[in-house]
């Protein structure tokens, strides 16, 4: 099917040389249009990254030196060296790919920060030496079950001879995992191989051996060169489909919002002493986020309040939400005069800064307090693109030209 045509109208006909290729990259053109933050990122980049997992002991550290031709990853005789992610940067064709090195999955405390990797990698190599025991089949259900693409690496082959292979390699060809795995995403490799080597004296002695990746170096190249759109486009679109949308709130959370924000805004704008407006708004903010919790008939302490408020307003100050907004304000045409127009300036944003820590705090807060897949600092910054902030501003600046009674309350 590969080097058939497709009719294209009357236009003609445009042969198509990769059934595969075609449609990833229609998919990667998709992903592009809804993905965000980070993800896009590492889309527009065409940057794959490919996380290592496994249980301690199976050789991945080793199996991703020997892909690499460099002791890049610490290795040892005793099992578990590896303490935290690594990574290395790896180039196939006009593909950069991060290649992860990651704990072994039975002994890292950080369990779940070892799996938000994996699932959020474009590619998982599952590194087993032998038959798959409980818990690494639930690892491999698991990755199944969450759609993301597998290749199982059987390291350490030179330990089993040619009979024990065989069995290994009839096991993954039935049943369940073949069901799971197809057979050729399962390679056979031996990292670091050693052999037995006599001496001049008589005496045998262990010798270190090249290792046998080539297999599993063919497999990634040729996925990555055949399928990297496709994997690309498929992890944006996951990742962006698990993301939750911005919520609008009710009218009368809405309008409780808007006072909180406009109430700052005016007392920012009449104070002419810098600093105090940073003491303004923590207790307006906080108080707001409370009375949101309560009407999301969600518990929130004052100190779980002062911690969300902490990670919100670091998060804007990331996006450059203040001093950039606040130039722009002055840039503006009718505050001519300076001081009218330092207060309104500040003012309006301080009173921005409340209404997207009211509706941030909103979406948090009926999630059930939390932020959803990925990071919280990313969430932030992909919903608060989701806001129109020009539109908010304007009626702040209204407002704050007019008495307070006949503004946005």
């Amino acid at each position: 099917m590969g080097k058939k045509g497709v009719g294209m109208g009357q236009t003609g006909i445009y042969p198509v040389q990769d059934w595969v290729a075609l449609r990833g990259a229609w998919c990667y053109e998709q992903a592009r249009v809804v993905a965000t933050g980070s993800v896009r990122q590492r889309l527009e980049a065409q940057r794959l990254r490919v996380v290592v997992l496994g249980l301690v002991g199976r050789g991945k550290s080793s199996l991703l030196n020997a892909l690499v031709g460099e002791p890049v990853f610490a290795t040892g005789a005793v099992h578990g060296v590896t303490r935290g992610a690594q990574a290395v940067d790896w180039r196939v064709g006009e593909y950069p790919v991060e290649l992860v090195d990651t704990p072994g999955l039975d002994e890292v405390g950080e369990t779940a920060a070892v799996w938000e990797l994996a699932l959020g990698a474009e590619l998982v190599l599952l590194v087993l030496s032998g038959d798959p025991n409980r818990l690494e089949i639930n690892i491999l259900s698991r990755l199944v079950r969450s759609g993301k693409p597998v290749i199982v690496v059987m390291n350490k082959m030179d330990q089993y001879p040619p009979a024990a292979q065989a069995q290994l390699q009839a096991r993954w060809q039935s049943g369940k995992l073949a069901r799971w795995v197809a057979g050729t995403d399962v390679v056979w490799v031996a990292a670091q191989p050693t052999g037995w080597q006599k001496t001049a004296t008589g005496k045998v002695v262990r010798q270190s051996l090249a290792p046998q990746v080539e297999e599993l170096r063919r497999v990634l190249v040729t996925q990555v060169q055949t399928l990297a759109p496709a994997l690309l486009a498929l992890n944006a679109l996951h990742t962006t489909a698990q993301q939750p949308p911005l919520l609008a709130p009710p009218a009368q959370t809405e309008a409780l919002i808007w006072r909180a924000s406009t109430t700052k805004a005016l007392a920012v704008a009449v104070n002419p002493l810098l600093g105090v407006d940073l003491l303004i708004g923590a207790a307006v903010d906080g108080a707001l986020l409370l009375r949101l919790a309560r009407r999301a008939g969600v518990t929130l302490t004052p100190v779980e309040a002062s911690k969300l408020l902490y990670l919100i307003a670091g998060s804007l100050g990331g996006l450059g939400v203040g001093s950039s907004l606040l130039a722009g304000l002055l840039a503006g045409g009718g505050l001519w005069l300076p001081y009218l127009a330092l207060a309104t300036g500040r003012g309006a944003v301080a009173g921005l800064a409340t209404y997207l820590v009211g509706r941030l705090g909103w979406q948090y807060l009926v999630q059930g307090k939390t932020w959803g897949t990925g990071s919280a600092r990313e969430q932030v910054h992909r919903l608060v693109g989701a806001i129109d902030q020009g539109a908010v501003l304007a009626r702040l600046r209204q407002y704050l030209h007019h008495p307070p009674g006949d503004g946005i309350q």
